[in-house]
């Protein structure tokens, strides 16, 4: 509407959204209210000219940031001294019409496929309103969870079942218990879980992400929201959970694998790799290419070069020109790939030890930073009192962030 009613439109962005992850090179930004939804300035004027056909208005875009205005009182210095001077809010011409977003795109520098571009499908991950209950962290666990759950009085399983408007306690308790349900989930980075893979017990099982990703699968998980400091991608081998990758709407799965019988056997997009192929003088395999693009958007470089870029875009790929430095990527890439997918570490990465004994029945770790102490064995307290400790962690270990 704003597009089409008026004749020009002008964003100052003010920024200062609380609520999502800064970019990796913001280290501080202020809101100009005490809330945290971020703030933006739109002007929009008509100014009676003739318009022809389906003519929309011209939209420049300027954000503080550009001027280095991070904190509330650089935000409103610079808006009282623009407002004297035009010249010190740099406009930007934004390009697009009806619902496209009234700011430039991030990469639009740059000739870079989007993650998106290069795979031919995508999912969310399947979804549970009820984690506690659908998913455990031992196969013998969900199954002794599941197989006591059926045996309780219908008022009780439906408490404890914590119905939502999609799924409820009676169609569940209908369903016969069978072991080979059980199946292994990537929860979290890290974070391998069971679930009992029933419709009944999930809200959104994603039966389509389920029929793609086969009995084996590997897959990459990324967002179009921002990522901070973290990598802008990860990688699963187990099906994943929708915040596999990040909390807040999660993020998007791109399998790699294709199952269907006339399919290439992958869902890379069909002009990659021979476009690979002839850039480096050799056939260049699915997996190479999946690898080359992991350890890429592992790259703390990468998020903090591009932090900006990554807000409201997926990650771009810029491949290497050279095939010898695009092998090495991919050699890194699949140390990520089997390290990101539970593989067991080298005996060197395997130092760490619990230390002590708990004092209360809960962990209270400190912050990372307080955790962690410069000791020769490199101890994280897991408790306050220090009374049980995870000893062995090097400090870098310990302070690594996904998202």
């Amino acid at each position: 509407m704003l597009r089409r009613r008026f004749d020009h439109i002008r964003i100052i962005d003010l920024r200062g959204d609380n609520r999502g992850a800064r970019p990796a090179d913001v280290a501080r930004d202020d809101n100009v209210f005490n809330i945290e939804t971020g703030v933006c300035i739109l002007i929009a004027w008509s100014g009676g000219e003739a318009r022809t056909g389906e003519a929309e208005a011209s939209v420049e875009y300027a954000d503080v940031w550009g001027p280095g205005a991070f904190t509330r009182r650089e935000k409103l210095d610079l808006c009282t001294a623009s407002a004297a001077d035009g010249g010190l809010l740099p406009f930007e011409s934004v390009i697009g019409a009806d619902m496209d977003p009234l700011k430039p795109p991030g990469f639009a520098a740059t000739d870079w496929p989007a993650v998106d571009d290069l795979f031919t499908y995508a999912s969310n991950g399947i979804v549970t309103y009820r984690d506690d209950f659908a998913y455990a962290t031992t196969a013998g666990e969900m199954s002794a969870r599941i197989q006591r759950w059926l045996g309780l009085p219908p008022l009780q399983a439906a408490q404890e079942f914590k119905e939502t408007r999609d799924r409820k306690a009676e169609p569940a308790l209908r369903v016969h218990f069978n072991e080979k349900w059980i199946k292994p989930i990537s929860y979290r980075p890290m974070d391998s879980r069971f679930t009992y893979n029933v419709r009944e017990y999930i809200d959104f099982p994603k039966t389509e992400l389920q029929a793609a990703w086969g009995e084996e699968n590997t897959a990459l998980f990324a967002s179009k929201d921002g990522v901070g400091a973290g990598p802008a991608g990860w990688s699963h081998s187990m099906l994943p959970d929708q915040h596999a990758f990040k909390g807040s709407y999660g993020g998007w799965v791109f399998p790699l694998r294709n199952h269907a019988g006339e399919s290439a056997g992958h869902f890379l997009t069909p002009s990659l790799l021979p476009g690979l192929g002839i850039a480096y003088g050799r056939a260049v395999a699915a997996q190479e290419a999946f690898d080359a693009i992991l350890a890429l958007l592992s790259a703390t470089s990468y998020s903090t070069r591009f932090g900006r870029d990554l807000e409201d875009e997926f990650p771009h790929i810029p491949f290497p020109s050279d095939g010898e430095i695009f092998g090495r990527a991919a050699m890194i890439g699949s140390r990520l790939r089997a390290l990101q997918g539970f593989a067991m570490p080298a005996a060197d990465f395997r130092s760490a030890r619990l230390v002590g004994q708990a004092s209360t029945p809960f962990l209270n770790v400190p912050t990372p930073r307080a955790a962690w102490s410069a000791d020769s064995d490199g101890t994280v307290a897991l408790l306050a009192d220090r009374s049980l400790r995870i000893t062995g962690v090097p400090e870098r270990v310990w302070r690594f962030a996904v998202s």
